[in-house]
């Protein structure tokens, strides 16, 4: 793969996380303008059920672009999700408010994110797949860590960008040039894709099986290999609990939740536990490719299971290391990076894209998005403070098992 097209493809990774995250940062400013005026926290309730219905789109958009991925090239697949994503984010900062058009501007909200949901998710899956395919063989974990830190170098652009248009400073309509900002992006890299004139095409229809393949509908893909897309969608939607859980669920229950720690230092805790997760991805990603998958997968679920185990203990006597925390978020990418590559291995490449993005979007519902809430009910039920770390051991373990059916039954480990 030519640096041109991996690094287009690195910025496209990133200006869709920034899409999605954007949302979830401005939150609370989108409750205000969208929802009628009641309580605030069922403002911003409402809004946070306006995100959920969202996500049911993902799986929508992964059978749609997945086809295209696997029957026209990841690429062109690629292409029509940022054009998603960026009409979609667009719609968004132009919508007139509640007090204008009513509750139509709630549903025009709703329809434009679910359109940006349908587009991302297949979208990053599909970069993500184009990098492992194109980078070559011995390079392919680290792949996988270039591409997790782009979505981390998106996620704190999203971060920066609500912050500075959310500044005392700026007029109080400023939350929208966030959208405006990301829709730009979007077709900026549309128009760079075209001109570079990236297509991946032939090395799809060339692939083995890729007649037989090519007219069958997903359900009659999926039930011919029902066992490997439950595996694809259990350790997927596992990889995406753990990084809920260490970024999303960990820093609001010690601050929020036990007070061990206050709000202001956990969030600085959070935003150096993102720098933490994106530079080992691209560690573990090396070790994985220098001494070999299997050793560092294995040996990364160990010290992940150990640290987890760890800070349970530390928890139930109502104590919180962030040393041991920011090991544990250190220690996750040598699993997952090559269990990624292991995923990706099993899926012959003809229906590669269709049954990884599907799976992949259906664990994000089913397993990933309610990490925070299953957390949380688990001490809320319980007051049991360290039960709520089952479902990351949970989640580690379900990773580890998935690893080792993918390089027992399906031959992931030999490459």
């Amino acid at each position: 793969m030519g640096k041109k097209a991996f690094f287009i493809a690195l910025f496209g990774i990133m200006v869709q996380y920034y899409d999605h995250y954007v949302f979830g940062f401005l939150a609370s400013i989108i409750s205000r303008y969208f929802i009628p005026a009641s309580d605030p926290t069922v403002q911003l309730l409402n809004t946070y059920f306006i995100m959920f219905i969202a996500v049911m789109a993902k799986p929508i958009g992964s059978i749609v672009l997945g086809r295209i991925g696997d029957l026209y090239g990841r690429s062109s697949a690629l292409t029509l999700s940022l054009i998603g994503t960026s009409i979609g984010s667009l719609i968004i900062s132009l919508i007139p408010g509640y007090q204008h058009i009513g509750i139509i501007s709630a549903l025009i909200l709703l329809l434009a994110r679910m359109c940006v949901m349908s587009c991302i998710a297949p979208g990053t899956d599909g970069v993500r797949i184009f990098i492992y395919e194109q980078i070559g063989k011995e390079r392919q974990c680290l792949g996988n860590g270039l591409a997790t830190a782009a979505t981390c170098v998106g996620v704190f652009i999203a971060s920066s960008s609500a912050w500075f248009f959310t500044l005392n400073i700026m007029p109080t309509y400023a939350w929208r040039f966030a959208f405006l900002l990301g829709s730009i992006m979007g077709f900026v890299m549309v128009v760079i894709r075209k001109t570079y004139n990236i297509d991946d095409s032939q090395f799809t229809q060339s692939a083995e099986n890729y007649d037989e393949f090519k007219n069958q509908p997903i359900l009659a893909i999926i039930k011919q290999n029902f066992t490997l897309f439950l595996v694809v969608l259990l350790v997927a939607g596992a990889i995406g609990s753990t990084n809920q859980f260490y970024i999303i669920f960990f820093g609001t229950y010690n601050f929020d939740t036990l007070k061990i720690i206050d709000q202001s230092t956990m969030q600085l805790y959070r935003s150096i536990a993102i720098a933490i997760y994106m530079v080992f991805a691209i560690i573990s990603g090396l070790c994985a490719d220098y001494f070999g998958r299997t050793k560092v997968a294995f040996s990364g679920a160990i010290v992940s299971i150990v640290l987890t185990i760890m800070m349970m203990i530390q928890v139930a006597q109502k104590e919180s290391s962030i040393a041991l925390y920011f090991l544990s978020v250190a220690s996750i990418p040598f699993l997952t990076m090559p269990t990624l590559a292991f995923l990706k291995q099993s899926l012959p490449v003809v229906i590669r894209y269709r049954v990884f993005s599907l799976g992949h979007s259906i664990g994000s519902i089913c397993i990933s998005a309610p990490t925070a809430f299953i957390a949380t009910f688990l001490y809320h039920k319980t007051h049991i403070t360290w039960l709520p770390f089952i479902y990351l051991l949970f989640a580690v373990i379900v990773i580890t098992f998935g690893a080792r059916t993918l390089c027992k039954d399906y031959d992931a480990n030999k490459y």
